[in-house]
């Protein structure tokens, strides 16, 4: 894989150990409230292996917010959005690090249709690894915030 112009992004749980890594292409939009990445050839690591999905992705990294959502493609139609309950990002240059908070929400292309991941990792996490109260309020206020943004039709126009 050849990484030498890639933006990348590294999501790491509580305990700091890393859980992911993508890469990206370019940047599509950078403003005060948040960053847009894409690639028309998605390449991850997960647990040490390389991984191709082979077809565009988007990740949009909100700035202040706790969550970051992950735009999949198929055939260059929008297929869902994947929401990453997240610490807002660190950015600098071509490296992005955040910590997952494992809790994820998916929506359909058209926001029809939703489903809630993983609060049982969360749960079992938040022991495991003592979550602060600090993560725990604000993992949680995420969740009400994402199910806010899938309804704000002036943000989603921008990615149309």
């Amino acid at each position: 894989m050849d990484l030498e112009n890639k933006i990348t992004v590294i999501s790491k749980k509580y305990n700091k150990k890393e859980s992911l890594r993508c890469f990206f292409d370019k940047i599509l939009l950078d403003n005060k409230e948040f960053l847009v990445l894409t690639t028309d050839d998605f390449k991850y690591i997960k647990k040490n292996k390389e991984r191709n999905r082979g077809h565009r992705m988007d990740l949009i990294i909100f700035k202040k917010r706790w969550f970051n959502v992950f735009v999949f493609y198929k055939n260059d139609k929008k297929q869902k959005f994947y929401f990453n309950i997240a610490s807002p990002a660190k950015i600098k240059d071509k490296h992005i690090e955040y910590i997952d908070m494992d809790i994820d929400l998916v929506f359909s292309n058209d926001f029809k249709e939703s489903e809630i991941l993983d609060i049982e990792e969360f749960e079992s996490h938040k022991k495991d690894y003592n979550y602060s109260d600090f993560f725990i309020k604000n993992s949680l206020e995420a969740i009400e915030q994402v199910k806010e943004l899938k309804n704000n039709k002036n943000f989603w126009r921008l990615f149309k």
